[in-house]
């Protein structure tokens, strides 16, 4: 199963994307959790040491290359992960694409290409999980980095251009063909979730779930933890964990 979590800049689309990544592996999959925001931080959400950020080992555009107009992986999957992944607590995997290390560098393009063939070539097994966190920018998008997941969710905040952002990705998505699209809320308040299933059924579009609006994850971030080690019990981070076979039937449907 292939599932990429997208959205507005600061909606929580990396500590969704991490946490559910960490509660997956917990619940017996092999999850390998992808970072294509070129300003990378999933690694930290999902547990990986605090002190590694500044360094952290990254995947090139070398990985593919555009032959005759067609994608081609120039190192298998197994290669790709022995030289640049890492593992983080409960076992998952996380590939973080390159970050560009000075201004002025030019189109990042073929990062997002390298990363698009990985997804690819991740495994459609019953028990394998892949979890691609994108930008927050619609660029990856409108260059098919999640051409190949089974799923997209759209992660908004209860606010008006939140969820116009989330309408537009989600937009963009069918448009390349994703099979199954949808919103999923974030820091929700009391009385909140009306107004972001309101603006779902005016558009016709799929609300997948919510989490609960939750100080642990601000804290969390001070601690320079990840959530679900910070807080284990915390309600948005048991929210997260009720979300993820949810949200695994979803893209499967």
């Amino acid at each position: 199963m292939k599932l990429a979590i997208a959205g507005k800049g600061g909606a929580g689309k990396t500590t969704i994307a991490g946490t559910l990544a960490r509660h997956l592996a917990r619940g017996g999959y092999e999850v390998l959790a992808l970072d294509n925001d070129l300003n990378p931080n999933l690694s930290l959400t999902v547990g990986i040491d605090a002190e590694r950020m500044t360094d952290l080992p990254a995947m090139g555009p070398d990985v593919a290359r555009v032959v005759d107009g067609r994608l081609e992986m120039t190192q298998t999957l197994d290669e790709i992960r022995e030289a640049h992944a890492m593992t983080a607590p409960d076992g998952v995997t996380v590939l973080v694409a390159g970050e560009p290390k000075e201004a002025g560098y030019g189109c990042m393009g073929a990062w997002h290409l390298a990363m698009r063939s990985v997804v690819w070539a991740a495994p459609d097994a019953p028990d394998y999980i892949c979890i691609l966190d994108t930008e927050a920018s619609t660029e990856h998008l409108k260059v098919g980095t999640a051409k190949h997941v089974d799923a997209l969710y759209a992660v908004v905040e209860p606010y008006f251009k939140s969820l116009e952002s989330g309408r537009r990705v989600l937009a963009l998505a069918r448009d390349l063909g994703i099979g199954h699209t949808a919103l999923l809320a974030n820091k929700v308040r009391e009385g909140e979730l009306a107004t972001v299933q309101e603006f779902a059924d005016e558009h016709g579009l799929e609300l997948a779930g919510a989490v609960p609006y939750d100080e642990c994850f601000y804290h969390a971030e001070r601690a320079a933890q990840a959530p679900i080690d910070f807080a284990p019990d915390s309600p948005a981070v048991v929210a997260i964990g009720g979300l993820a076979g949810r949200l695994i039937r979803g893209a499967a449907s």
